[in-house]
């Protein structure tokens, strides 16, 4: 059984089960514009790590320089072009280019001291421990317009997941160099479409910096936002969407080390009980040692 964790602070919790009821076991969690995470640039960044795996792969392919797609797959003037290509294909609806995404943010550490002073208020706040098999099962069982993907962050070029997609990047240039050969242009614009959407949609938002690697970042990437919120924060306006996950998928709760943790627990069973949903969410303290 895989486990992920959600840092957050108790104000957060309650308004993920503002809604919640015995007739809608649901907690809403918020999906935030990646412009507005603590680090504003992972999106360009992983990007910019994107573009530079497809120069690899067309090293590794010996590509002559004036033909790399490389040069090209964040221009203006291609995602103008491959946009309206999709616009006057109906068997391509899906963008090539995904507006910025909504993501919300996980991690594989249960109790770990730099995740609770960055994100749990000091240690004030929790964590919420996820089934993660559970909810990828629900999402699984959702039609095609289900609410986001979740993946690990890539915090280098090792895994075996990395190195699976570059396979599959590098297969589909091979397989576009293949027909290029053959004359035909149509295909050869389908084939490169399916390259870009595969980097910027599949792979740059998972991509974070190697200074971030001790929060494990597991990511819930929005890709379908049909209703877009806001909510204030040090005086800006922060852009997000709600996404339902379901009660049954919530373990426990972990409440945060510097946390008057008696009294949090008896405030939490409470505030589970009132809304119906206590059942089997066990609530727990932080281990750590921790005056804040």
């Amino acid at each position: 059984m895989s486990t992920i964790y959600h840092y957050t602070t108790v104000d957060a919790l309650l308004g993920m089960l503002k809604e919640c009821s015995s007739s809608n076991k649901n907690l809403k969690m918020w999906a935030t514009h990646s412009i507005f995470l603590n680090d504003p640039t992972e999106y360009e960044y992983g990007k910019e790590v994107s573009r530079n795996l497809l120069r690899e792969i067309e090293d590794e392919l010996e590509i002559d320089e004036k033909e790399r797609l490389s040069n090209h797959m964040y221009s203006g003037e291609m995602k103008n072009f491959f946009t309206q290509l999709e616009k006057d294909s109906s068997s391509r609806p899906k963008a090539v280019y995904d507006s910025i995404p909504y993501v919300i943010s996980f991690s594989l550490e249960s109790d770990i001291l730099p995740m609770w002073t960055s994100y749990g208020k000091n240690g004030n706040g929790i964590a919420i421990s996820i089934n993660r098999e559970a909810l990828e099962q629900h999402l699984d069982s959702l039609d095609d317009n289900q609410p986001f993907t979740i993946r690990n962050c890539y915090y280098d070029c090792e895994s075996n997941e990395w190195q699976a997609i570059k396979n599959s990047i590098k297969y589909q240039y091979e397989l576009m160099l293949q027909i290029a050969n053959g004359g035909d242009e149509g295909i050869v614009l389908v084939k490169q479409i399916d390259i870009i959407r595969l980097l910027n949609n599949q792979l740059s938002p998972f991509i974070k910096h190697e200074g971030y690697r001790y929060e494990r970042e597991v990511r819930g990437k929005v890709y379908k936002a049909k209703e877009i919120k806001f909510r204030e924060s040090r005086g800006s306006l922060i852009p997000y969407v709600e996404v339902d996950i379901p009660i049954s998928c919530i373990e426990k709760i972990i409440i945060g080390p510097t946390a008057d943790a008696e009294r949090m627990r008896i405030s939490l069973e409470i505030l589970m009980r009132s809304r119906s949903i206590g059942g089997n969410i066990e609530i727990v303290s932080s281990e750590i040692p921790y005056r804040g």
